[in-house]
């Protein structure tokens, strides 16, 4: 049999300015639906369909990696479909253990698509979907938002001025809540900045503090685009009282290196965790603390960031990236972090307890942030530390990490 494969690469490499931007498209008569983050591809799960087009590896170590890069790229034409990552291992029941925080993978209510409202919202819709929303911490009295991009293509052309269907699965659990049909904003009628994010256009905006408010758990909000049925999920975490949160980095930190997406963006497998990585968050999540994911990657890439945390054994937290389509590096993504932990101590007034990095950007993060040193572990990293803890392998903090005496939350 012979099968005809086209793929167009683009590929820029700048290594010293530590950033990998790749886009590959691949059209082949045989493709098979699977999340592979480089390429136009789509996999649907119980709980989100998520489609990517490129990969950012927001902060990579300087090394000659573009010839490595094209020559993968090029094998990628006669590579069959990529192998599919080994399922993790069931994590084991700890004694003393918090209960997990809930999956939420409910499946939403079914959308029939009923068409556009505007005849340029078909073109823009001819791209795929690069739809996500923004997980939020919240607390019981205070704002709480639901807010989420609506995108296609590319070039990563808003929807404007069209409906989306909301719905909110309260507690993770029971039945779906219709919250009501919204309008995308446009660039004549924008939305004002919430929650820190600026409406660049294609954004909607829920107030569910408006009649609909939550209260302490874990909630998910389901967004479906009425003209074609696409859609984006959100998480939201309302905090109780006396909540703790462990904050962790992504890339390389929990990845098995800086650039180890690279593979998947190739052809190959999902980028593998670090050995332990995932107990070490479960010993956190099972001692009753939150986990806090945040990267520096772009927006558009919080769908496939969560699908493999998910695939990984990661428990659920709240994950965030930068709100642009091109991530940050450096000191952009350590100005960045630093806000998006200044957010969080404004709106719910806690520091992180635990902070997790594997780059000196993390170190100053963190240190602003007000984490104490000793919370704070960072990955095969030497340098000054500020009095933070090095370590070489996250199986051997699983111990220290888990607290079965610890409160749980509710």
């Amino acid at each position: 049999m012979v099968v005809v494969v086209v793929v167009v690469v683009v590929v820029v490499v700048v290594v010293n300015g530590s950033i990998v931007n790749v886009n590959v498209t691949r059209r082949s008569p045989l493709s098979t639906p699977t999340i592979h983050v480089g390429r136009r591809t789509t996999t649907t799960t119980t709980t989100f369909t998520t489609t990517t087009n490129a990969v950012y590896v927001d902060m990579l170590r300087p090394a000659p990696l573009a010839p490595l890069v094209l020559a993968a790229a090029s094998f990628v034409a006669c590579a069959g479909a990529p192998r599919q990552a080994d399922a993790p291992a069931p994590p084991r029941p700890r004694a003393g253990a918090c209960s997990a925080r809930p999956a939420c993978d409910a499946p939403p209510p079914a959308a029939l698509p009923r068409g556009f409202r505007h005849t340029r919202s078909r073109l823009v819709a001819a791209g795929w979907p690069r739809h996500r929303g923004r997980d939020l911490f919240a607390r019981a009295d205070g704002p709480q938002w639901a807010i989420a991009k609506l995108a296609y293509g590319p070039q990563d052309d808003d929807l404007e001025d069209e409906d989306v269907e909301a719905y909110l699965l309260r507690g993770c659990s029971g039945a779906w809540e219709r919250l009501g049909t919204f309008r995308t904003s446009d660039d004549d009628h924008p939305h004002p900045t919430t929650e820190g994010i600026p409406d660049t256009g294609g954004r909607v905006y829920i107030d569910l503090a408006a009649g609909r408010r939550l209260e302490v758990g874990r909630h998910r909000v389901h967004l479906a685009v009425a003209g074609d049925a696409t859609s984006a999920d959100l998480f939201i975490e309302i905090l109780p009282p006396g909540a703790q949160v462990a904050v962790t980095d992504v890339d390389g930190t929990l990845t098995s290196s800086e650039v180890a997406v690279v593979s998947e963006l190739v052809g190959g497998g999902p980028p593998a965790a670090h050995p332990g990585a995932a107990e070490a968050m479960r010993a956190l999540a099972e001692s009753g603390i939150y986990l806090f994911y945040v990267t520096a990657r772009p927006e558009w890439l919080v769908g496939s960031t969560r699908v493999w945390l998910r695939e990984q054994g990661f428990p659920p937290g709240i994950l965030h990236t930068t709100i642009g389509v091109t991530g940050a590096f450096g000191g952009a993504a350590a100005e960045y972090k630093t806000i998006e932990l200044g957010w969080l101590k404004a709106r719910t007034g806690i520091v992180p307890s635990f902070g997790f990095g594997n780059m000196p950007s993390d170190v100053a993060t963190y240190t602003a942030a007000g984490i104490p040193a000793s919370r704070c572990f960072y990955y095969k990293l030497g340098g000054d530390l500020r009095g933070g803890v090095p370590h070489e392998d996250y199986r051997g903090l699983v111990s220290t990490l888990f607290s079965p005496q610890a409160a749980c939350a509710p």
